[in-house]
């Protein structure tokens, strides 16, 4: 204090007003005015002033000694109660407002609300005192999870799932990434981590996490172990992980923050919107965090995103080429029904695999089985428990999808062999409604060509559509009893009819031309 007001007197002996002097030392323009008025009384000259020492400068320039005031009754009982009120105050839902309440219940001649405010305030300010950090260019990411967390609706369940929010800071810049992932586990953190330091176009010094498992295999005060997979991860990118204190959240507080700044912005813009995905959902996060980067900081005149690029963004070290491929690894065995089971989901694995034991190996997107150093099959990794990935080269027992699906491979196949097939089989299936059954009868339809032909499966069509008989069964009769003739050709017939054309108990077209050429000569000879 003694060196401030010499550097006072010295501003003012250099010809600094009392106004400029004020705003530079932060100090009123009253108490500025008083120390230039005794600087003025004493006459001592400003150099003999500065060396002079810091006890006489004080005992010169101090306000004196004031009255000493004894505390009155009720200040020694409110100051009694401070200790316990400013620990409760630290706990969830108590405010100042609820410990005034109960103050006043049991002091009714108390302070007022204002009063009993301020000397708790006071009380903490003395007792948690907080230091200052100094954050440096490109050093550190701080990274958290909000307590909060958002939900995906499933669109054809309707089930909600909880998923939560990943949040990620640069201290110097305060520039800020969050995500949405479906858990804190090791695989999400670290495929979130990655994104953000993609979304910065560089790598800071360090990584700094809270001490939650898929980061921290075991806490410690001096030397915290890292998860393996975590740790390689930062290796990867050429960054250190730098844990925070256990149970010391202002370790980190700017991230803490952040947090709760986003609660009011990107919560905010979400709410009442429904999502039926992650990725729709991580993308009306990015647009509304866009916007948060974008506006302009309270009490300073640039937005996050421009201070990121002004003094931020050329100190993070450059990016890798390649993003860090993480995977692990599982032993299962392969069911009876040719699927492995890996966390409630079922995966398909070619028949020959049954009863084998094999390795999966995952990461956040692909899961890859081997049986011994063989790849057998690679999928989509899927979490959504008790269903089943399938893939149709596997073969395996039983049917895979959807009978519409199914129904629409037919008709193709129809459609290149004749329209008239084709439009029989979508009349068949109309009839039929149940997409199973027509399904079913369209195959059997289709089946008849291994036994009577192409040909002949056409011109049964016809005949059937003539006819008006939709059905595997109608369409079987015809083709036995030869009633597709008439819709052959005389070339086709020679060839295609089969020996149950002539069968004693199937006329066909020969015998109707012989009796039509019978009733001719009968006619004649009347």
């Amino acid at each position: 204090m003694t060196t401030k007001i010499a550097n006072i007197l010295q501003c003012y002996a250099l010809g600094m007003g009392i106004k400029q002097i004020s705003r530079s030392f932060e100090l009123s323009r009253n108490t500025v005015r008083r120390y230039v008025r005794l600087f003025q009384e004493c006459g001592i000259p400003i150099k003999e002033l500065a060396a002079m020492p810091s006890a006489r400068i004080q005992e010169m320039f101090s306000e004196g000694v004031g009255r000493n005031r004894e505390p009155s009754q009720r200040q020694l009982e409110l100051e009694a109660l401070l200790p316990e009120y400013a620990a409760r105050l630290s706990r969830r839902g108590v405010t100042v407002k609820t410990l005034y309440e109960e103050y006043r219940e049991t002091h009714p001649d108390g302070y007022r609300h204002a009063s009993f405010g301020n000397y708790l305030m006071r009380y903490r300010m003395v007792t948690h005192v907080v230091g200052h950090v100094e954050h440096y260019a490109g050093d550190q990411m701080y990274i958290d999870f909000a307590g909060d967390k958002l939900e995906v609706v499933d669109s054809e369940s309707g089930e909600c799932r909880s998923v939560e929010v990943f949040v990620a800071i640069l201290p110097c810049s305060h520039y800020t990434y969050c995500e949405a992932v479906w858990s804190q586990s090791r695989q999400d953190l670290i495929k979130a981590c990655e994104n953000a330091l993609h979304f910065y176009g560089g790598v800071p010094m360090a990584i700094v996490p809270d001490n939650l498992k898929s980061a921290v295999t075991r806490s410690d005060r001096n030397e915290p172990v890292i998860n393996e997979e975590f740790a390689a991860f930062a290796e990867h990118y050429g960054c250190t992980v730098y844990p925070t204190r256990v149970r010391h959240p202002k370790d980190k507080a700017l991230v803490e923050n952040a947090v709760k700044l986003l609660y009011r912005s990107v919560y905010a813009d979400i709410e009442g919107l429904v999502f039926h995905s992650l990725e729709s959902l991580n993308a009306a996060i990015s647009e509304s965090l866009s916007a948060f980067n974008g506006r302009r900081m309270s009490g300073r005149p640039q937005s996050r995103r421009e201070q990121f690029k002004q003094i931020e963004s050329d100190c993070l070290r450059p990016l890798p080429a390649i993003r860090h491929q993480m995977k692990e690894r599982r032993s299962a065995t392969v069911m009876r029904n040719g699927y492995v089971t890996f966390r409630l989901h079922h995966y398909s694995v070619p028949k020959e695999y049954i009863g084998k034991r094999v390795e999966i190996v995952y990461d956040a997107d692909t899961l890859e089985i081997y049986h011994g150093l063989r790849l057998v099959t690679t999928h989509q990794r899927d979490d959504t428990p008790y269903s089943y990935t399938t893939k149709d080269a596997h073969g395996l027992p039983g049917r895979h999808g959807s009978y519409e699906k199914d129904l629409e491979q037919i008709y193709e196949r129809a459609g290149q062999t004749d329209n008239v097939l084709l439009l029989y089989l979508r009349k068949v299936a109309e009839l039929k409604k149940y997409p199973p059954a027509a399904f079913r009868s369209c195959r059997g339809i289709m089946a008849l060509e291994k036994t009577f032909g192409l040909e002949r499966l056409v011109a049964a069509s016809a005949c059937a559509t003539q006819l008006r008989l939709y059905g595997y069964q109608e369409i079987r009769r015809i083709l036995e009893r030869g009633d597709d003739a008439d819709f052959l050709s005389k070339d086709d017939i020679d060839d295609e009819v089969p020996v149950t054309s002539i069968h004693k108990n199937i006329r066909g077209a020969a015998y109707f031309a012989q009796l039509k050429h019978l009733n001719r000569n009968n006619n004649g000879n009347k």
